[in-house]
């Protein structure tokens, strides 16, 4: 026993007198050239080591290393890439033998790195490391192949591990800098503590950071468990926590949560988030939730039972205040590019859509989209069917008055839309909405099928039911040139025309079933130019109907008074005029709607009509010409059979909103010749009553066929 401690007493003897002669015979400081020298050959930088190297031996062997600064080349703002203020660091000596190293704490201290970017394209990172690389070029006849010592026969090898007492960052600091981009990113203050390491079991780790971005001044900090597996090939991490801020002069991210229960590469991880602040114009506050996982091969990244909520308030919005929710499944091929929404439920207030997309990164982004829904109203959502009432109601004053902003609306209607994005994106998909409501007209079993690709807007399909009909149109808009061209066709068969124009325009002109075709094209979409420039034909069909606002029997009772010079005799009736048939065609160009054509019939009335209406000052001039055309009783029961076949001709005036109706005496007489004598005839018999045997004299008659001809030309 008493050889044994003498034994040991020797071996803790040899080690203070090791220790002694290591602390007496090695200065570590005279090892800072040799440093220096290895380091400038390996990058080709100078490394300064201002502060002291000292040994540490208790509890374990280490040494503490003053102010070190890694220098950059001249001609940057800053001297140094990477300036230490301290460090510390420990091995434990006994583990070893056993191929394990146990390293102590290891603790940096004001750390500093700085990168930048000259104006000329130049970086202090250029370069880096190309001294080491001469240096170890293999020279002609030599090996690079590394030399190897064989194994000794029936050694046993065993792997080394490792473990870290800890890690700690206090202080550091960097500055990514661009002069040529004009862009700087600075932290001004970075902390980093990690716990206990050891590979295989779970360690804490907990950080904060404090930093710029242009303008934009943010702030993270955050806490998780780590494990690295004993392999070093994966890890994991759980509770993690982490919370941010930013703000500039336009932006106020008040907070930014995360938090993730497990994560681990190939299994679902639970992921809750939030965010809340204020951006230009808007407000907002989301909250949300979800799985999260990557493959194992770290090539597919997946999202499951995605849920948003999200309160938004300000200016930029459809509404003050809304409501959007969202409930997705999404998938992202980091191969492909490609991320795919499998399936999705949003809503915003009480609109509600669903359906799936994808989106395909590219020079030009791949967009694909199937999305339906059972009711949308635009106008109820939007608020404009109120807005529409309101103008209404005050459209007088304001024709009737210039307002301040009438420079600016004649602007914008010369102003076109920009549709430059359409050259920057390629999209396809189909929309089907069950009912929809759109500036106040009502269609349902809505599918839309469009395209945007090279610049070219394609709806390929528009079908839809619209008022007791349908309507089908395909469109195509080419934003290429200097003004966009467009091509329209629409096909509109048995629509009720009287709820269609009270609902869409406010109108109660015109009542029927409804046929029409449009086929247009043009170029320009501002308001002004498509007036201007739209050219093509638009044909009407109508059967069974009415003209509000005249009525055209009771105009020809006037005629036929007129005729006979006495005064017609009115009954208060509706202002319209029937017909079983309204057909025109009309020719559209160089900002005129004509047509010759306008035909309109009635068991009782035939109305052939003829004339142009400006696209530009929406004036209208029509003749229309209505001829009796059977024995019958007319609207109000009046009798008109002494007068069949009599034409009648009407002007049509005014505008679009306020169209006036008139009859034309002079056309009245020049179309019916007949009347003509029969006038005469009534003009002798009354002055002859009048006058008596006078009305024989020549200057008398001379005068009656003056006002005859008067009135006839």
């Amino acid at each position: 026993m008493k050889k044994l401690l003498y034994v040991l007493l020797a071996i803790v003897l040899v080690i203070v007198v090791g220790i002694g002669a290591l602390l007496a015979l090695v200065d570590p400081n005279q090892f800072k050239p040799l440093l220096s020298e290895q380091v400038k050959k390996a990058t080709g930088r100078d490394l300064v080591i201002n502060g002291d190297i000292s040994w540490r031996f208790f509890p374990s062997i280490g040494f503490s290393l003053g102010e070190t600064e890694f220098k950059n080349p001249q001609g940057f703002a800053e001297a140094d890439l990477v300036k230490l203020g301290s460090a510390e660091l420990s091995v434990s000596v006994m583990p070893l033998f056993s191929q394990h190293l146990e390293i102590g704490n290891i603790s940096l201290n004001d750390a500093r790195v700085f990168i930048q970017t000259r104006k000329d394209g130049v970086s202090n990172l250029d370069g880096f490391g190309e001294q080491a690389a001469v240096e170890g070029t293999v020279t002609e006849g030599t090996s690079s192949e590394p030399v190897t010592q064989p194994p000794v026969e029936g050694e046993a090898t065993q792997p080394w591990t490792i473990s870290l007492a800890g890690v700690e960052v206090v202080n550091a600091s960097a500055e990514v800098r661009d002069d040529k981009a004009g862009t700087a990113t600075t932290i001004d203050s970075l902390n980093f503590k990690l716990d206990t390491f050891s590979p295989g079991e779970w360690t804490q780790a907990s950080f904060d950071i404090t930093g710029k971005n242009a303008e934009l001044s943010f702030t993270a900090k955050g806490d998780s468990q780590l494990l690295i597996a004993t392999d070093y090939k994966s890890g994991e991490l759980k509770a993690l926590n982490l919370t941010a801020s930013a703000k500039d002069s336009v932006n106020d991210i008040q907070s930014l949560v995360l938090g993730v229960e497990h994560f681990k590469v190939g299994d679902w991880a639970n992921i809750t988030f939030a965010a809340k602040g204020q951006i230009p114009d808007l407000a907002f506050d989301v909250s949300g939730a979800t799985r999260f996982k990557i493959s194992t091969d770290y090539n597919i990244a997946e999202l499951d039972k995605l849920t948003l909520s999200s309160d938004l308030k300000g200016s930029t919005l459809p509404r003050p205040e809304m409501k959007v929710g969202l409930n997705a499944n999404a998938t992202y091929d980091v191969a492909k590019g490609l991320a795919t929404l499998s399936r999705f439920e949003t809503s915003i207030d009480e609109l509600a859509l669903n359906g799936k997309g994808s989106f395909k990164s590219a020079a030009i982004p791949v967009i694909r989209f199937d999305v339906n829904s059972d009711n949308i109203d635009l106008d109820a959502f939007l608020g404009t069917a109120s807005s529409a009432k309101k103008k209404d109601t005050t459209k007088e004053e304001t024709d009737s008055a210039p307002s301040a902003g009438g420079e600016t609306s004649t602007v914008s209607k010369s102003e076109e839309p920009d549709l430059s994005a359409l050259r920057t994106l390629d999209i396809a998909g189909t929309v089907a909405i069950g009912k929809l409501k759109a500036a106040n007209a009502i269609v349902s079993d809505v599918l839309v099928d469009m395209k945007v690709q090279n610049g070219v807007l394609n709806l390929k399909r528009f079908n839809a039911k619209l008022y007791g009909g349908t309507v089908s149109a395909n469109a195509t808009v080419d934003a290429n040139g200097k003004l966009p061209k467009y091509q329209v066709t629409k096909h509109i068969k048995g629509v009720d025309v009287h709820a269609l124009l009270k609902d869409v325009a406010q109108n109660e002109t015109l009542a029927g079933t409804g046929n029409i075709d449009v086929k247009l094209s043009g170029t320009g979409l501002a308001e002004k130019r498509i007036r201007e420039n739209v050219a093509g034909s638009i044909a009407i069909n109508f059967v069974d109907g009415a003209i509000y606002g005249v009525n055209i029997p009771e105009m020809i009772r006037e005629a036929k008074a007129t005729l006979k010079g006495k005064k017609a005799e009115y009954v208060k009736e509706e202002k319209k005029t029937d017909f079983s048939a309204l057909k025109a065609t009309f020719k559209i160009g160089q900002s005129v709607a004509s047509s010759t054509n306008i035909h309109l019939a009635s068991p009782l009335l035939r109305i052939d009509g003829k004339g142009n209406t400006n696209l530009v000052s929406e004036r209208l001039d029509f003749i229309i010409s209505t001829s009796v055309v059977a024995s019958s009783k007319g609207q109000g029961g009046k009798s008109i059979d002494d007068i069949a076949d009599l034409t009648v001709p009407v002007n049509v005036k005014g505008d679009w909103t306020k169209p006036s109706f008139a009859l034309d005496l002079k056309e009245l007489f020049k179309q019916n010749n007949e009347l003509e004598e029969k006038a005469k005839k009534e003009i002798d018999r009354g002055l002859e009553k009048l006058l008596g045997d006078k009305s024989k004299d020549d200057n008398i008659k001379k005068a009656a066929d003056k006002l005859l001809k008067g009135l006839f030309n």
